[in-house]
């Protein structure tokens, strides 16, 4: 009974078989009292959004839609979002005639932003609470605006390094016990945090997993899949022994109450903006991210090898076959590993076939950015098989292929630069 519905939440997530009303005007009404109940009430959040690519740009625009059409609501704080984007970006996207972020999908949504007079943020028109910067031009800001919650929207292999000069450099834009949300491809992972500081002036962690896909035409122009229908799952970030409550200090317990509260809120935002979000447990969480885990590690190197979107691994029996042998082997590893799945192999690669069609038109993550998140999918698989003696010969081999790509790639572009 508990694989069935595990199994109804899992393709409820991935699905866009059948059509769910759309959020045009972001109605508040989905937030049940029951769903309210317990969340923080303040008059103000401050999320922030770290990374303008698919994921980045869909979670920004949505909810710097959200707090542009609402300014005061009862059930919600009025809500400040910012994202925070490479130096280089923000120069080219500033210099057209008027910035703008658009998704489209069902239909195009829209935020058209001004430059700021000091050329350090880009504005939306009347809405000076919705804003992009680059981290560099972060050095003057004062007490009371910094985030609440920050969404960490880059590539798996860039999110350690993020967070690492975030704290060292940039520790003053959030407050001392926000709340980071992993929102990226893979297991995710954080660096340890300096030795002596209390853990109530350390920023709290989530796992996030979502199902909403996109495509980048350019910087800012963003072609959705699964926008209506997709969920995002949250989650505590997996921490040793502070599951066990054993040996567990009450100031430690009141840290992850806080951080529980500050998810559930995050949760009602994300609803209220129309992108719909369930908040799991550490132990599901875990099986989610490594159900996901898997489909990028069935899709992501075989459309990068074809050189074709995502709906091209379901389309011949050699790709399919390809499939089966990836998902073999990572279940055997899953299980070594001692997470439970909660659906058999053949539901696995039934899920992972129907999400190759839905987000067909998909250029995948690891093709669109030369490869390079091949370690924290596929590399992360064959890593727990030498770990646990379970062999991994596809996922070895497809790991193999994706490296010598990439290698390829870069001697011709070095070649082409000298030439």
């Amino acid at each position: 009974m508990m694989l069935r519905v595990w199994r109804r939440r899992w393709v409820s997530a991935i699905s866009n078989s059948r059509t769910l009303r759309a959020a045009i005007h972001f109605p508040y009404s989905i937030v049940t009292s029951q769903e309210a109940a317990g969340s923080p009430r303040t008059n103000e959040l401050r999320v922030g959004v770290l990374g303008l690519g698919a994921i980045g740009t869909i979670f920004f625009t949505r909810l710097g839609l959200l707090a542009n059409e609402f300014k005061t609501k009862n059930e919600l704080p009025i809500l400040h979002v910012e994202a925070f984007i490479k130096r280089e970006q923000f120069g080219v996207w500033t210099s057209k005639m008027k910035p703008k972020l658009s998704l489209e999908g069902q239909r195009r949504e829209t935020l058209e932003f001004q430059v700021h007079s000091d050329e350090k943020a880009a504005i939306v028109e009347n809405a000076p609470n919705v804003r992009v910067r680059t981290l560099e031009n972060t050095g003057e800001d004062g007490h009371g605006n910094e985030l609440d919650i920050l969404l960490v929207a880059v590539k798996t292999y860039d999110s350690v390094g993020v967070i690492r000069e975030l704290r060292e450099k940039k520790r003053h834009l959030l407050k001392h016990d926000a709340l980071c949300v992993l929102l990226q491809n893979g297991l995710g992972e954080v660096p340890q945090e300096e030795e002596g500081r209390r853990i109530e002036d350390q920023w709290q962690f989530a796992s996030g997993v979502t199902f909403v896909g996109g495509r980048v035409l350019r910087f800012g122009r963003v072609v959705t899949s699964g926008l209506e229908t997709g969920k995002t799952y949250l989650a505590p970030f997996d921490v040793p022994g502070m599951e066990k409550e054993i040996n567990v200090t009450r100031e430690e317990m009141l840290w992850r109450k806080e951080s529980d509260a500050k998810m559930h809120m995050l949760a009602r935002v994300f609803l209220a903006a129309g992108l719909h979000c369930e908040v799991l447990d550490a132990n599901e969480m875990q099986a989610m991210l490594w159900r996901k885990l898997i489909v990028n590690a069935a899709i992501n190197p075989v459309a990068s090898l074809l050189d074709a979107p995502n709906r091209s691994v379901a389309s011949t029996e050699g790709s399919r076959h390809c499939v089966n042998l990836v998902v073999q082997e990572a279940i055997a590893v899953a299980n070594c590993e001692r997470i439970s799945l909660k659906c058999s192999y053949k539901e696995l690669v039934e899920d992972i076939f129907e999400v190759a069609l839905n987000t067909g038109a998909n250029v995948c993550s690891m093709l669109a950015d030369l490869r390079r998140e091949i370690d924290a999918i596929t590399g992360r698989i064959v890593a727990g098989g030498k770990r646990h003696g379970v062999p991994t010969p596809t996922n070895e081999l497809l790991l193999s292929l994706i490296k010598a790509l990439e290698d390829e790639g870069t001697r011709r572009i070095c070649t082409s630069s000298v030439s």
